[in-house]
């Protein structure tokens, strides 16, 4: 009796009597040497990896940390946005006699100026750097601020709206580039998560001031005229900012790159530790800057056969995310709790309470997800399905209309609601986007994942009102409802969990492959052999499918014949 050791085990009469054992054994010996052969790579590589200075650099926290949260409170502006004018509307609209669909207008023309804001910022920061982009999104931000608070007239709030959405944009763009090119490797990923918590960092800032400025004269002018303050800050602080190393790098001032990254270096370090470092960070910032060169275009990603799955669930998942009515919360929370007989001190104390809730839950998952037992899909069904268990509540309690307990009951939904919101999907959105992509197609997949999740965005502000006059705030939440339940089953019928996995996802692969060796490319074997190669693509993923699965197949064969 033999085997043979293909697709199963096949048991070929005359094949076996004619083919000598041997023959099978001498094969498998050789599949078991090539896989020998990988696993000592694999293991050269981690023992490189060791070695690897900007690994274990003592890292100067507070030149790091100072520069960080200079950077970040560009995306703070949006928070403050999104919080200030909820607290705005109701005094805004009596006072300047607004209708509701002038309210949704004025309330989400924020939102898709932003994207317009979005596109400028590429330009800028890549023609005048990153320094000088956050400069501009500062004094633009502290314009529309002062503009907005000296309105009169309805286009006149419009249109400083729209320049304060522009500076949002920039802010959120630039933002995260910065700190992810001067973050050292180790540490970049949780700095630039650092956008995200300070957005809802501005969120409770904004609600307590909403607080204490109501009952005021002219209380809703001073609330946006507020938001200069922190722009203020932004921009006098910018100005002591360094500029990105990547940018001096590409623009031929290599020297003053080199300060800048000595300047991340603890002081304890000795000279020659400081010297690897500065110089194997610009190696790894040309390095970079050649396969940014190399990416994919537009074309090549509508077109190609291995981003289709990625755009499907990458875009799908980002507006998703908002249709369920988020910015229905943010915006629009003291308007919905005024209107259905809450008092507007109480309501504001309310969305105090929500920002607060909203930055603890969101900090909380940012500190657990890349734990293997909490991964990205259990925060995400998660909390999509609190979420949607709080728009059934809010929807219940207005139904049934005002009473002392459905009160509760509403403000309770609201809490859940931006709580689950800050479990799942409001930092899961951006990091599963960031990693469904393959290299090539990365930025502008992140770029596409954006402007959806944006639009989704302006989708439910600018509807909201309209929508509570039409069918009342049961039925609107009742709608939300829906809208979650089919999120929340997208998501799990979908969305992988890339937790300590290569990223991307391609059609042609049934099974994301475990991240067990060098992440680089390699366009020939002896470039494999090296682990020093440069290039960065979808060629690896290829790579260690195909070990993966001639891993998986001398398994299966070794089960197979002990088997038999």
């Amino acid at each position: 009796l033999a085997y043979t050791p293909l697709s199963g085990l096949k048991l070929l009469s005359t094949r076996v009597l004619t083919t000598p054992i041997m023959m099978h054994a001498e094969d498998e010996i050789q599949e078991r040497e090539n896989l020998l052969g990988e696993d000592n790579h694999r293991i050269q590589v981690e023992e490189e990896r060791k070695e690897d200075i900007l690994m274990t650099f003592k890292i100067r926290n507070s030149f790091l940390y100072r520069c960080i949260i200079t950077s970040a409170f560009g995306s703070l502006l949006l928070g403050y946005d999104l919080g200030i004018i909820a607290g705005a509307l109701v005094p805004m609209q009596k006072d300047l006699g607004l209708t509701d669909f002038q309210v949704e207008m004025v309330t989400s023309s924020i939102v898709f100026a932003s994207i317009i804001g979005s596109v400028i910022a590429g330009m800028v920061a890549d023609n005048f750097g990153r320094k000088l982009g956050l400069l501009a999104a500062a004094v633009i931000f502290f314009g529309g601020s002062l503009g907005m608070a000296l309105s009169f007239t309805f286009g006149s709030l419009l249109f400083w709206r729209c320049i304060t959405g522009i500076a949002v944009g920039m802010g959120l763009v630039i933002n995260p580039i910065f700190c992810a090119e001067l973050a050292p490797r180790r540490e970049r990923g949780r700095l630039t998560s650092f956008n995200e918590l300070f957005i809802n960092v501005g969120l409770p800032i904004a609600y307590f001031a909403g607080l204490v400025l109501r009952g005021v004269p002219d209380d809703w002018r001073w609330m946006l005229a507020s938001g200069a303050i922190p722009a203020g800050l932004l921009a006098v602080a910018t100005l002591l900012l360094p500029e990105s190393p990547a940018y001096l790098l590409k623009n031929g001032k290599t020297a003053e790159a080199s300060i800048i990254i000595q300047n991340l270096v603890s002081q304890d370090e000795s000279p020659v530790v400081t010297e690897k470092v500065v110089f194997q960070t610009l190696v790894e910032i040309k390095k970079d800057m050649q396969s940014n060169a190399e990416m994919a275009s537009w074309g090549d990603m509508m077109s190609s056969k291995s981003t289709r799955k990625s755009l499907f669930i990458g875009l799908g998942f980002s507006i998703l995310t908002q249709l369920p009515g988020i910015d229905s919360m943010v915006f629009y929370s003291v308007h919905t709790l005024s209107n259905f007989g809450v008092a507007e001190k109480t309501a504001l104390t309310v969305t105090l309470f929500m920002g607060l809730c909203k930055l603890f839950f969101t900090g909380v998952t940012a500190a657990l997800v890349d734990k293997g037992s909490v991964g990205r899909r259990r925060p995400v069904l998660l909390g999509g399905f609190f979420g949607v268990v709080a728009s059934a509540v809010m929807a219940g309690a207005a139904y049934y209309g005002y009473t002392v307990v459905t009160e509760r009951l509403v403000i309770f939904g609201m809490l859940l609601f931006v709580s689950a919101f800050g479990i799942g999907y409001g930092p899961m959105c951006w990091l599963i986007l960031a990693e469904i992509f393959q290299g090539p197609y990365r930025s502008k997949g992140m770029s596409l994942g954006s402007v959806v999740n944006r639009l989704g965005s302006f989708l439910v502000a600018s509807t909201y009102l309209s929508l509570v006059g039409a069918i009342g705030y049961g039925g609107t939440f009742t709608v939300y409802m829906c809208i979650g339940i089919v999120s929340l089953l997208f998501s799990y019928f979908f969305v992988p969990d890339l937790t300590g996995k290569t990223m991307g996802v391609d059609d042609s692969i049934k099974e994301i492959v475990v991240s067990d060796i060098n992440d680089k490319d390699y366009t020939s074997e002896e470039e494999y052999r090296s682990p020093s190669s440069p290039h960065q693509d979808i060629g690896v993923l290829t790579r260690r499918t195909k070990l993966y699965e001639e891993h998986k197949t001398l398994e299966s064969v070794e089960e197979q014949r002990r088997d038999f």
